[in-house]
């Protein structure tokens, strides 16, 4: 153990001593190469070098040469020239013989040497995972919660290093940024747009980087998100996962489906015909809105989603793991606050943190433990919201009213039921295979303690954005925090069990299948189904040769299942090829008054059991006591 932190210590020492030489570094510019007179492509040309020579850099600047939802990102040295002057060069960019701009190939070194640590660190969880498997302790499921996430962190690793010096697109950033820079200079005069969550979370980036300019720490944020809180959500996940279910190897399904979900699932949405279209296929690796969204849900970005949903897994597995006390509850109370500094909505996971205490923290519920963890979890939910509240009072008058209300002065974000029909279209297909898996996956489940705690997971913050005025904006990473909840829901409907190596490959044919055909179109248009009720189950993409190998897979590995006595693993799968095939969103919106009449159902079923096991304990007491006493000797 000590030679591996030895080791580790000296590979930090050695990246730092790398990084530090980068400073007041000579920078060979190569022939051919522009020199600009300000960072930028479009500055005016000091000249193109006609031989190699070397220069003093001064600074080096980032700039982002955007194209919503896109951006790339370009590094320019700022030279100390022979003939005195200051120039620009980017060391990658050269002049063609036609004039034009070329430039090669941007990767930083330390991206090409963290992908084989990154795969050598995969293959080795797995192998450990498979060595123990069978033991008894921690390292049973320490190395099954490892392998999911260093397989995300090397495939987004791949993604990153496929797209070079591509990055999304600063939207909300701005605003966040322009209150911590407020913040700095001591400047409230203005009322801040945003919750204060992101921007405390981007000053100490700010710190370190001392530039007031956003490009500036844009990347280390994004780096930040992805390859470290991301990872980390996944690794809360599966604790949780695996103390709802009592088996880690759910909890290793779970959230290996949900590493490589983001890769996997693309759409493309038409808001002008409301139409969206929804395939399964390899990430995109080009400038196209594909690679954005594969970005978007590994969190490679800078907004507030990926560290929200890392405080909320956060806020449940300290629920869940720690001593019942008023401390405990105390510490819970202040992530969840922490939490809604991010997003205010988080909010809505409160019923879900409620349950969780209910159904596995029941010590909190003792009339010794109640008043004291409720006192001690509402003071430290005040006291880790209470910057929001002072900036609301400040801002506003009252510390409840939050920027997103503030109409007067252009805050248009409110919920109507006019957005329903379109939104929930828009999430519904743009997951349509997740929710799908999902949705029939809670139907099919038999524990109903467990169907209970999903749903009041999953249907509150997804309700709340689809009547959400700007819910259309992402369909991924409004939702982020719910994701893992789907994904526990298929990994934990019980139609899996005793799954043996043939039923797996009849599974994966049938899964196979759904890659070689894009699902069927769904329309954000109630009156077009409405209209031409036929339209519900027709197939709208077309039926051609990928679409009969689709159904032929399926078919096959359905039929199989169902010979090997895995009926209701057949009737998922078949279940969401139909839906694949010739489904629609509003087939799965069906489905939720359905699931929610099914939660007040379980809900009614527990209370009852609860009083009858209650019930029949204080009986047996009674007997106990009842009962005669053996006579003394």
């Amino acid at each position: 153990m000590m030679r591996g932190v030895q080791r580790l210590f000296l590979l930090l020492i050695v990246a730092g001593a790398a990084f530090a030489a980068q400073a007041g570094r000579m920078v060979t510019v190569e022939p051919a190469t522009p020199i600009f007179r300000a960072p930028s492509f479009d500055a005016p040309l000091l000249g193109i070098a006609n031989r190699a020579f070397q220069a003093e850099e001064k600074a080096e600047k980032l700039v982002l040469v955007s194209r919503h939802p896109l951006a790339r990102y370009h590094r320019f040295s700022e030279l100390l020239l022979p003939d005195g002057q200051t120039g620009y060069v980017n060391i990658h960019l050269t002049a063609t013989e036609r004039g034009t701009f070329r430039s090669g190939n941007v990767i930083e070194w330390w991206r090409l040497t963290l992908l084989p640590l990154f795969a050598g660190g995969v293959l080795a969880a797995a192998a450990a995972a498979w060595k123990f498997r069978n033991e008894p302790g921690r390292r049973s499921w320490l190395f099954l919660a490892l392998t999911p996430i260093l397989l995300r962190q090397f495939l987004l690793l791949l993604l990153v290093n496929a797209g070079q010096n591509m990055m999304p697109n600063p939207a909300d950033e701005p605003g966040y940024y322009a209150n911590l820079t407020d913040f700095l200079v001591g400047d409230f005069s203005r009322r801040w747009h945003f919750t204060v969550g992101t921007s405390l979370f981007y000053l100490p980036f700010e710190l370190v980087s001392g530039t007031r300019n956003l490009t500036d720490i844009l990347l280390p944020l994004c780096w930040t998100e992805g390859f470290l809180l991301a990872p980390l959500s996944l690794g809360l996940g599966f604790l949780i996962a695996r103390r709802l279910t009592g088996s880690s190897r759910i909890a290793f399904a779970a959230m290996l489906l949900w590493a490589v979900l983001p890769f996997l699932c693309h759409h493309q949405p038409d808001f002008v015909h409301k139409i969206f279209q929804v395939w399964l296929g390899m990430p995109s690796t080009g400038f196209t809105y594909q690679h954005y969204i594969n970005l978007i849900g590994c969190g490679f970005n800078a907004m507030s989603d990926t560290p929200s949903t890392c405080l909320v897994l956060l806020t449940m597995t300290a629920l869940l793991y720690l001593p019942v006390s008023w401390k405990s509850a105390a510490l819970s109370a202040f992530l969840f606050a922490l939490a809604c500094l991010f997003r205010i909505n988080n909010i809505l996971f409160l019923p879900v943190v409620a349950v969780l205490a209910l159904f596995h923290r029941r010590d909190y519920f003792t009339r010794a433990t109640l008043p004291a963890a409720l006192g001690a979890g509402f003071a430290a939910f005040l006291l880790g919201f209470l910057p929001q509240l002072l900036v609301n009072l400040h801002g506003f008058g009252n510390p409840l009213r939050f920027s997103y209300t503030n109409y007067a002065e252009g805050a248009h974000t409110y919920l109507a039921w006019i957005f329903v029909e379109l939104t929930s279209a828009f999430y519904l297909s743009a997951n349509g295979t997740l929710w799908s898996l999902a949705l029939l996956s809670l139907l099919l489940m038999r524990d109903r303690k467990l169907r209970l705690e999903l749903l009041v997971w999953i249907l509150p913050v997804t309700l709340f954005f689809f009547a959400y005025s700007h819910g259309t904006d992402d369909p991924v990473r409004f939702i982020l925090t719910a994701i893992p909840a789907l994904c526990l829901a298929v990994a934990a409907s019980g139609v899996w069990n005793n799954f043996r190596l043939p039923d797996a490959a009849c599974a994966a044919a049938v899964v196979a299948g759904w890659f070689f055909a894009p699902l069927n179109l769904s329309a954000g248009d109630w009156s077009f189904y409405g209209e031409n009720p036929l339209q519900m189950i027709l197939r709208r993409n077309g039926f051609g040769g990928a679409e009969l190998v689709l159904l032929l897979l399926a078919a096959a590995g359905t039929a199989l299942l169902a010979t090997r006595k895995h009926r209701r693993a057949a009737l998922l799968l078949g279940g969401v090829t139909l839906f694949h095939l010739f489904g629609n969103a509003c087939w799965l919106l069906c489905l939720f008054p359905v699931l929610m009449i099914i939660a007040l159902r379980d809900m009614v079923q527990l209370r009852r059991e609860a009083i009858q096991k209650k019930n029949s304990g204080t009986a047996q007491i009674t007997q106990e006591t009842a009962r005669p006493a053996a006579p003394s000797r």
